[in-house]
């Protein structure tokens, strides 16, 4: 891999993955497009580790608590209904991971590979994630994480679970769910950033199992200069797309996403 490749990958990755554009879809079409070869695991590998040290950065305090919360959260687990506070977001946490990881389980690398090869399935994807950033641009809810129903968290953790999707935005897909079932926009996004972290953790460690021989493919320096431009790019990433919430401005994705897809699916069909 070329030092240029793994520096814009990097870019890629540190930019979709945050912004509500998917960064699986984007992979997919430079895929199809513009490289030749997959990228290696290891590499796939890294630039979602720079991501993980960013997040784990920037959310830093709500994660701290959350591990100092747990020995609570697991002597009081049973009378979950009553839990607030960090108890209750813990419990959220795993309960919204469940259909996420039912469904990244289910259905595995080999069913959705059509979608990284046929660019109107990415393209539909882009749209409905344009479509649902776009909707929920109108709710401005107030609920905090001590009044927020638990079938809702199951809904945000199904929506995170369609992500395995190319074209499907995990963050965009968790925000606007969870702004739509009512969930105050910045609060929605801290909470998408909280579940990023169990479900990068569990891909990352079902793709080790895939490794094999394949470490040879990248040299170091590639996969230093990965994950240093994924690290630099997802921190600016993060902290504008916290700004553009805090000013409703999350829906200025949709017009990328509508065009996208639509040019993908036009110029694969027609």
């Amino acid at each position: 891999m070329d030092w240029w490749m793994a520096v814009f990958l990097g870019i890629i990755q540190g930019i979709t993955e945050w912004f509500p554009i998917s960064s699986s879809g984007h992979l997919a079409i430079f895929q199809f497009y513009f490289i030749e070869e997959e990228p290696p695991i290891l590499f796939d590998i890294i630039l979602h580790l720079g991501s993980l040290c960013v997040i784990l950065y920037i959310m830093r305090d709500e994660v701290r608590q959350v591990l100092v919360t747990f020995p609570k959260f697991l002597a009081n687990y049973q009378n979950f209904g009553n839990l607030k506070g960090d108890e209750r977001l813990i419990g959220m946490i795993i309960i919204a991971s469940i259909p996420t990881a039912i469904i990244g389980f289910t259905f595995d690398s080999t069913i959705i590979g059509d979608f990284y090869t046929e660019m109107h399935l990415v393209g539909g994807c882009l749209v409905f994630t344009g479509l649902i950033v776009w909707f929920s641009k109108d709710y401005d809810g107030k609920k905090q994480i001590d009044d927020f129903p638990i079938k809702n968290v199951l809904l945000i953790g199904f929506f995170q679970g369609l992500a395995i999707l190319p074209g499907v935005s995990r963050s965009g897909s968790t925000i606007a769910i969870s702004k739509i079932l009512g969930m105050d926009p910045v609060r929605a996004a801290r909470f998408s950033f909280l579940l990023f972290i169990p479900a990068i953790v569990g891909a990352t460690l079902l793709k080790i199992g895939d490794l094999n021989d394949t470490v040879s493919e990248v040299s170091e320096f590639s996969l230093i200069l990965g994950f240093i431009t994924s690290v630099i790019t997802s921190y600016f990433s993060i902290n504008l797309l916290l700004q553009l919430i805090k000013k409703q401005q999350f829906h200025y994705f949709t017009p990328y996403c509508l065009i996208l897809g639509i040019f993908l699916i036009y110029t694969s069909l027609f």
